[in-house]
């Protein structure tokens, strides 16, 4: 009975073993843990926005607008008038203040990061609203509504009047407190020459020198750089 237990124990592994091996052979090269992504797909989620205002659809919005949109989606986590922020959970600080108090600095002694202090180009506003927002239902607002509240904000920070309607034509020429802000990072982990002795400091000549970069295609860059954009006044 043992040695007949034995053989049948045998007999079904190696038919487990070969079955296996069969359908490893039918799978080298497929992994099947997705199925290929159509285009039409691919363009559905292909929606980033550049500095320059380059992908941004058609459409526009402004503040009134901006405003009622914000009170009845925004208001609860951000803040009347976007000054505030609920506490997420006791592990995190409280959301961000979206708007600039007066006094608010990067320079201070208690910087105060936010969209009239920190944010370098307008555009950048519009594409992380559209792609994060609201908290609980994300890429649900529509692209007048994404206008509307950039509109909104940018206004409420005194970036631009209250009757201006903002759309792609004109959302990438409105200047931000900060674009100048900013610089392209040379150290060794952003491809740049080695540098141990005497190195160029940041706004001197050599900074960036090694720095790879493209003002056409921000993609083909070693750091995001300043565009050209000829910057409009409120």
């Amino acid at each position: 009975m043992y040695a007949y237990n034995v053989f049948i124990k045998g007999t079904l592994a190696s038919l487990l073993f070969l079955g296996l091996q069969a359908q490893a052979g039918e799978m080298v090269g497929k992994y099947r843990l997705a199925e290929k992504i159509t285009a039409k797909e691919m363009k559905a989620w292909d929606i980033s926005i550049f500095p320059d205002g380059k992908n941004l659809p058609k459409g526009s919005g402004d503040y009134k607008s901006g405003k009622a949109l914000y009170d009845a989606q925004c208001m609860a986590c951000h803040g009347e008038n976007g000054k505030g922020g609920i506490k997420l959970d006791p592990y995190r600080g409280a959301v961000d203040t979206l708007v600039k108090s007066k006094g608010d600095s990067l320079i201070s002694d208690t910087p105060k990061k936010n969209i009239g202090t920190y944010w370098q180009y307008a555009p950048l506003l519009f594409d992380y609203i559209r792609k994060a927002m609201p908290y609980q239902s994300p890429k649900s607002l529509s692209t007048n509504e994404v206008y509307a509240l950039t509109a909104y904000l940018l206004a409420e920070n005194g970036i631009i009047s209250k009757d201006m309607v903002v759309n792609k034509d004109n959302l990438a020429k409105i200047k931000m407190p900060n674009v100048d802000g900013f610089i392209c990072d040379n150290r060794v982990d952003t491809k740049s020459v080695l540098c141990m002795k005497n190195c160029p400091l940041p706004g001197e000549k050599d900074f960036n020198k090694g720095v790879k970069i493209d003002p056409v295609d921000h993609l083909k860059s070693d750091c995001l750089v300043q565009p050209k954009i000829n910057f409009k006044g409120k």
